[in-house]
C-alpha cells in the first residue's frame, strides 16, 4: 500500500467484532488494502448503530453473525434502515444451511468464513462493492442447493391483504415504525398484525417469518 494514501475515493469499512485479536487483524489487513479503508471498528451491535446515527455511512459493513446483545442476523434490517447504502459481510466461523441462507434473506450481501485468507476477503469487498455477491464456492454450492429445496409451491395461510402487505414491506428490510408511517397506520396497529402473522405462519421472530416468506414465496 502506498503511504500517501488518500482518502479520495477509498472504500470504507466498518467492522462489527466481538473478537478483539481478529477484529484488530482484519482491521489492518484492510488499511493495509490500497483503496479500503477501515477506521471504525466495534464489538456490537449497538456501538454500531449509535455510530451510523450519527456520521458517515460506509460502504461496507463486515458484520460477525454470533455477537453478544443483539446479533448479527438480528442486526441486518437496523443496518439496512440505518445505511441503506452499504453492502453487509457476514463474518463468521459457522457453516450451516440456516445461517446462511437467513442471513441472505435478510438482505446480507455476502458471507465469509472467518478462515478465509487475506487475499479473498480483500477481493470479496471489491467484488460486493462491484456489485457481486461476496461468498466462497463452498457456501454458493450450499445457497443454491437451499434455493432448490425451499422451491415449493405456494401455501396458503390465511393472511388477509393488509398482512400480506406488512409481511412484504418487512421482507424489503422496514422496521415497524416505517410500516406504520408508510401506511398511515399506528405502530400498535402493526404489531396486532404482525402477531397474526407470526400466529398463522407459525414462527416466532422475525428472522423466521422473512425466510418463511422467500422460502415459499408467500410475498
Amino acid at each position: 500500500m502506498s503511504e500517501n494514501k488518500t482518502t479520495k475515493n477509498l472504500i470504507n469499512v466498518i467492522i462489527v467484532e466481538d473478537d478483539d485479536l481478529f477484529r484488530d487483524s482484519i482491521q489492518e489487513l484492510i488499511n493495509k488494502c490500497d483503496g479500503l479503508q477501515c477506521q471504525h471498528a466495534f464489538t456490537s451491535c449497538e456501538e454500531a448503530f449509535a455510530f451510523l446515527e450519527t456520521d458517515f455511512a460506509p460502504e461496507v459493513i463486515l458484520l460477525d453473525i454470533d455477537l453478544p446483545g443483539i446479533s448479527g442476523l438480528d442486526a441486518i434490517p437496523r443496518f439496512k434502515e440505518l445505511s441503506p447504502a452499504s453492502k453487509i459481510l457476514m463474518l463468521t466461523i459457522f457453516d450451516d444451511d440456516d445461517n446462511v441462507f437467513n442471513a441472505l434473506c435478510l438482505g446480507a450481501n455476502g458471507y465469509l468464513l472467518k478462515s478465509s485468507s487475506a487475499e479473498k476477503i480483500d477481493h470479496h469487498i471489491r467484488d460486493v462493492i462491484a456489485g457481486g455477491a461476496a461468498m466462497s464456492p463452498h457456501i454458493a454450492a450450499k445457497v443454491l442447493h437451499m434455493f432448490t429445496q425451499y422451491s415449493q409451491p405456494r401455501k396458503e395461510y390465511g393472511l388477509g391483504k393488509r398482512e400480506k402487505e406488512i409481511l412484504r414491506l418487512l421482507v424489503n428490510g422496514m422496521s415497524k415504525k416505517h410500516i406504520a408511517a408508510h401506511l398511515c397506520i399506528s405502530l400498535h396497529t402493526v404489531d396486532t398484525h404482525l402477531k397474526n402473522i407470526y400466529s398463522k405462519l407459525q414462527v416466532h421472530s422475525q428472522i423466521d417469518v422473512v425466510a418463511k416468506a422467500l422460502k415459499e414465496r408467500l410475498i
